[in-house]
């Protein structure tokens, strides 16, 4: 097992998952048939997106890491520094998301 590789690919994955999060999290709110699949899906909209996103990180960790790529110690700093910058804007934009909709501002 190459280490780096699997983190960068974990790293790559998990981005691509806190995206995932936050538009599916934005747009169930604004989606009532979306919302009402996803409580079906699992009996609660929360957990549904918690087993999607689970799902989703483990599929592009393993499809990641077959992939073909150099790894560097610089790329392997940039990948976590982007999972960084996305988990903290992920963070800020559900924020203000929730935040403006409980003010019905939208």
């Amino acid at each position: 097992m190459n280490k780096p590789k699997l983190i960068i690919s974990s790293a790559y994955a998990a981005t691509v998952t806190v995206i995932f999060v936050v538009v599916i999290t934005i747009w169930a709110e604004l989606s009532v048939p979306l919302k009402d699949w996803l409580k079906n899906f699992s009996g609660h909209h929360w957990t549904s997106k918690s087993l999607l996103s689970v799902l989703m990180f483990a599929a592009a960790t393993l499809i990641l890491y077959v992939l073909p790529y150099q790894h560097s110690d610089d790329r392997l700093r940039k990948t976590l520094g982007l999972l960084l910058m996305f988990a903290i804007l992920g963070t800020i934009i559900t924020t203000l998301f929730f935040t403006g909709h409980h003010f019905r501002l939208f």
